[in-house]
């Protein structure tokens, strides 16, 4: 038997391994660092490059697709891990994730960030400087659970469930989270500009990137997920 469990909170896990790009050239500029870091974050929020940033680190339009469908389908992966602990049938799981993706997506459409200036280090290391806006729609989605959402789904299930019904449960979760996403995206919103510093580093192989800690702190602030905090 399994119960209602705290595994179903909007708490979502953003440790994201998204694709990251680097260039392996030596002599990068203050302007290369900032085309860099402008370039990758529209490739992963919003599936776009501009032909200056495909010059500089050596790609195609279709490799950005590519890593821009790569990068919905991590967000959403881990997305169901954090609401789904049940093993899903690979059917249904490839038709959420699917869906999933297609809810960052218009998400991401609406990404707001600037790439504001670039400061050379030293001979290794730039420093760039970032402002985003972090956009709120799962703090409207929270308010809406707040104010009794879920409140149907959750009378419909025995505090006490087989597998096969916490199963069905998580699976509605996840549908009714997708459901009141899509109802608040026309009055999805921003939360105050935070500016950040994101080094271009050059790695012991030789290659200019953006170390995963510094791409990662980046990512968490383009959706908040802090909903508690």
């Amino acid at each position: 038997m399994r119960g209602k469990t705290a595994a179903l909170t909007l708490t979502l896990a953003l440790a994201l391994a998204l694709p990251l790009t680097a260039c392996s050239f030596g002599g990068l500029t203050e302007k290369d660092a900032m085309c860099y870091i402008q370039g990758t974050m529209d490739e992963n929020y919003l599936g776009k490059a501009d032909p200056e940033f495909l010059e500089l680190i050596d790609i195609s339009e279709e490799d950005v697709d590519q890593i821009y469908a790569d990068s919905l389908t991590t967000e959403a992966q881990f997305f169901l891990d954090s609401f789904v602990e049940s093993e899903l049938p690979q059917e249904e799981e490839e038709r959420l994730l699917e869906e999933l993706s297609k809810m960052y997506r218009q998400i991401y459409a609406q990404s707001r960030y600037t790439v504001e200036s670039a400061s050379k280090m030293d001979e290794r290391t730039f420093s760039v400087k970032v402002t985003v806006e972090p956009i709120d729609i799962f703090h409207l989605v929270a308010d809406d659970l707040s104010n009794g959402a879920a409140d149907d789904l959750n009378s419909r299930y025995p505090d006490q469930m087989t597998d096969e019904e916490y199963l069905a449960y998580e699976v509605e979760w996840v549908e009714l989270f997708m459901d009141l996403t899509e109802e608040n995206l026309p009055r999805l919103g921003y939360l105050e500009p935070s500016t950040i510093l994101v080094q271009v580093a050059l790695g012991d192989d030789d290659y200019w990137g953006i170390p995963d800690d510094d791409f990662w702190a980046l990512d968490a602030l383009v959706i908040d997920y802090n909903l508690y905090g």
